[in-house]
């Protein structure tokens, strides 16, 4: 076989092979369904929860009903909250890179507030967000949707644990305790549920430490 015989032959087959593998992708499309698989770090459409569930805000519903839910937090705030507004503080965490507690962390990581003050999130470092994990009976999940800075105000006591989705894997997470610590025994089972899902051995029980060494 010379040259030419040999490249004819095996344009031939490489074509061949080409067309076979555009048949097989195409049958493979009409068979098989797409499917969308929801990742427990990034999907916000569930925010867990302390029994019993209570309101939740639902990012995959409709614009209308999206905007329905908020009215009704916003109603439900400032019935619980407007007669302290006086007295309210606002306090900050930040969002970090790199903290004095390690890499991947709220700072501070626990904080305790009176009911009806607010936390202002401040993303100091990109690509963070912070959201509820689990909280006390009837109040209101949170998501600051990585914006550079927002207020969240709490008005139910007791403790939360939130997240930052992307690194929840690395343990990046803080407890809020507002006024009292009512749902303890609850929210140590959920720092476990989370800690399951960390990654990071060094920093595995990053919250669980925090727990015991704040909550008492």
């Amino acid at each position: 076989m010379n040259d030419k015989q040999f490249m004819t032959t095996f344009l031939g087959v490489m074509g061949a092979l080409a067309i076979i593998f555009f048949i097989i992708f195409f049958i493979a499309q009409i068979i098989v369904p797409s499917t969308k698989v929801a990742d427990e770090f990034t999907n916000n459409n569930i925010v867990n929860r302390i029994e019993p569930v209570g309101k939740l805000n639902y990012s995959g519903s409709s614009e209308s009903a999206e905007n329905t839910e908020v009215t009704s937090v916003d109603t439900v705030r400032e019935s619980r909250c407007d007669a302290n507004s006086a007295n309210n503080t606002t306090h900050i965490v930040k969002m970090l890179n790199e903290g004095s507690q390690g890499p991947m962390v709220f700072e501070p990581a626990f904080i305790r507030i009176k009911t009806c003050d607010s936390i202002r999130f401040e993303m100091t470092d990109a690509g963070h967000n912070a959201v509820t994990v689990a909280a006390p009976d009837d109040s209101i999940p949170f998501d600051t949707k990585y914006k550079p800075t927002h207020t969240v105000q709490f008005d139910t006591n007791g403790l939360y644990l939130y997240k930052c989705a992307p690194h929840a894997m690395m343990a990046m997470a803080g407890i809020i305790q507002v006024s009292d610590a009512n749902n303890k025994n609850q929210m140590k089972s959920e720092i476990e549920k989370f800690e399951a899902g960390v990654m990071m051995q060094p920093v595995k029980t990053r919250m669980s430490d925090l727990f015991k060494e704040n909550i008492k």
